[in-house]
C-alpha cells in the first residue's frame, strides 16, 4: 500500500514535468519602437490590475512580475520623464491601465489526459492570455489596445526526461514584453505616449 501511495505521489508531482511548452505574442513587434527624447513630457502612471484584486500592491519592493515589466518598458522606451504606478487614473495626465484575460484552449483530450495523469497524450495550441491596455488622458478613455499571448503545448508522461526542452521556448514573460513593446509602438503612431 506504501508503494501504490509513494509512486502516485510522484506521478502527481511529476505530472507538471510532462508538457513541454511555447509562449508567443500573436504577431513580434511590426515596428521599432521611436527611441528619441524629442519633446518629452512629465510623468506617465499606470496600473497593473491582475486577476484577483488582492494581488494589487503599490509598493515597488513587491510588486508583481507583470507590473515591473511594464514599468521597465515605458520608463525605456516612452517619451515620459518618470512613470509611477499608481492604484487609480489621476485626475490629470495620461494612465495606462493593463491587465489580463485568459484565453480558453481546453479540449477533451487534455481533460482526458489530466485525469490519467498524462497516461493520455494531449497536444492544445491555442490563446492563453489577452493582454489589455487602456489609455486614459485626464481620467478620459481614449484607447484600448488588446494582444494576445498564444500558448502550444503537448503534455504526455513520456515526455518527464524531456522537461529541460521548455527552458529553450518561449516563455511567458517574453510573451508579455513583446506585448507591451507592440502597445508602446502602437501607442507612439497613435500620438498617446
Amino acid at each position: 500500500m506504501r508503494i501504490l501511495l509513494a509512486l502516485l505521489t510522484i506521478l502527481l508531482l511529476l505530472n507538471s514535468a510532462c508538457a513541454i511548452g511555447n509562449y508567443s505574442p500573436a504577431d513580434p513587434a511590426r515596428k521599432p519602437i521611436d527611441e528619441s527624447n524629442n519633446n518629452q513630457r512629465e510623468f506617465l502612471s499606470f496600473s497593473y490590475i491582475p486577476e484577483s484584486r488582492d494581488k494589487l500592491e503599490t509598493n515597488p519592493q513587491t510588486l508583481p512580475l507583470q507590473s515591473l515589466l511594464v514599468k521597465d518598458h515605458l520608463e525605456h522606451h516612452s517619451k515620459f520623464i518618470k512613470v509611477v504606478v499608481v492604484s487609480s487614473p489621476p485626475a490629470i495626465g495620461t494612465h495606462v491601465n493593463v491587465y489580463q484575460t485568459v484565453g480558453s484552449f481546453s479540449s477533451p483530450w487534455c481533460t482526458a489526459s489530466s485525469w490519467s495523469l498524462g497516461i493520455i497524450p494531449c497536444y492544445f495550441e491555442g490563446i492563453a492570455y489577452e493582454t489589455h491596455f487602456d489609455v486614459l488622458v485626464d481620467n478620459t478613455p481614449r484607447q484600448s489596445y488588446r494582444y494576445p499571448i498564444h500558448r502550444k503545448a503537448v503534455s504526455w508522461i513520456g515526455l518527464v526526461p524531456f522537461f529541460w526542452i521548455n527552458f529553450l521556448t518561449g516563455q511567458y514573460e517574453e510573451a508579455f514584453s513583446s506585448n507591451i513593446r507592440q502597445f508602446i509602438a502602437d501607442a507612439n503612431r497613435d500620438g498617446l505616449l
